[in-house]
């Protein structure tokens, strides 16, 4: 199938199907409803590398991931499958895409990995988004340099550029926040569970935690360093009791939703119960809080609209048109794994 075909079944020229598909307003309503309506029943594509050929757009959106090391198999890289932080997002982003007329097209970005630069150098899409991880990265920061068209959700840093631009979170408000809410639910004695703390992102979170407990004059500090993952978790906490033979915090500040998960598993290992004798709040606001007994208290450090403003913010700049970079808003999303212990 191709134009030429669609013009003698729509009775029209090959110049008025191109027209039509570029969509020109020089062609009737009549016109183009009836070229388009073949085009759909004879479900046509046009040829990508003839309208890049023609300077035109390939209407196809990059999502580069990078999801960096993974938490089960050591020395390699985490798929997607293995987070439903990147495929909650990754949904969103294709959804949205969808409404504004874009196709996506997913591949990693990481050591092993180098794609991007083929399909860029290919001309396959017009400009990607970047899910950076949160983390400054060496292939990321190449691809920054490479003048393609990109947005980047939760780098390390601000960049505000002509083909480049951020939509990032403020991980040392969002940690500060999610202490300070457990500070007004009247927890004192408040453990920090945390990732692996050489990502930007857990520093952040650690200090807003710190400045927190400074700010409302709480002395009692503690962080804990693991991994981002259920396991590494519920072995914290299960080491914790055995060494100290008791639990003695009222609440727990995890690192994202799969720490506060595996915190709940170890401490019901050892008989504690969340919320009545401590209470969790995650992060991340992945789906599977709601999906948990009690529910999951979390951070949703990234805006219900992230994956349209992304998509915007790149269509913009494919149009010539500098973007701002800007922080995400952060908000606690209320469920049932807090206690009010005020008195």
């Amino acid at each position: 199938m191709n134009s030429k075909i669609i013009a003698e079944l729509a009775g029209v020229s090959r110049s008025t199907v191109s027209r039509v598909l570029n969509n020109y307003p020089d062609i009737s309503p009549e016109t183009r409803e009836k070229v388009l309506k073949i085009i759909k029943e004879q479900e046509y594509y046009p040829n990508v590398s003839a309208q890049k050929l023609a300077g035109k757009r390939s209407g196809i959106i990059g999502l580069l991931v990078y999801t960096g090391e993974s938490s089960i198999k050591k020395g390699e890289y985490k798929k997607i499958t293995e987070s439903l932080y990147y495929s909650e997002l990754i949904s969103k982003i294709i959804d949205a895409a969808e409404k504004l007329g874009y196709l996506i097209l997913v591949s990693y970005i990481n050591k092993k990995n180098t794609s991007w630069e083929k399909i860029f150098a290919n001309g396959v899409i017009d400009g990607a988004i970047v899910i950076s991880g949160g983390k400054k990265y060496k292939e990321i920061e190449k691809l920054i340099n490479s003048k393609n068209k990109i947005v980047l959700l939760d780098y390390e840093k601000r960049i505000d550029g002509k083909n480049v631009t951020t939509i990032n979170s403020n991980h040392f408000e969002g940690g500060y926040k999610a202490t300070e809410y457990l500070i007004k639910n009247g927890h004192k004695k408040i453990l920090h569970i945390t990732g692996e703390i050489r990502r930007k992102a857990s520093i952040l979170r650690a200090k807003g935690y710190l400045k927190a407990l400074e700010d409302y004059s709480i002395n009692e500090k503690n962080i804990i360093v693991g991994r981002f993952n259920q396991e590494s978790a519920r072995e914290i906490i299960n080491n914790y009791i055995k060494n100290n033979l008791n639990f003695d915090y009222t609440a727990v500040l995890c690192g994202n939703d799969y720490i506060a998960l595996g915190v709940m598993k170890g401490l019901k290992e050892n008989g504690i119960k969340v919320p009545e004798d401590v209470s969790i709040i995650g992060y991340d606001n992945m789906e599977l809080c709601e999906f948990t007994t009690p529910q999951i208290t979390s951070v949703n450090h990234l805006d219900e609209d992230i994956a349209e403003k992304a998509l915007v913010k790149l269509v913009n700049i494919l149009d010539g048109k500098k973007e701002k970079s800007e922080n995400t808003n952060i908000k606690i999303i209320e469920r049932e794994s807090v206690k009010n212990i005020i008195k």
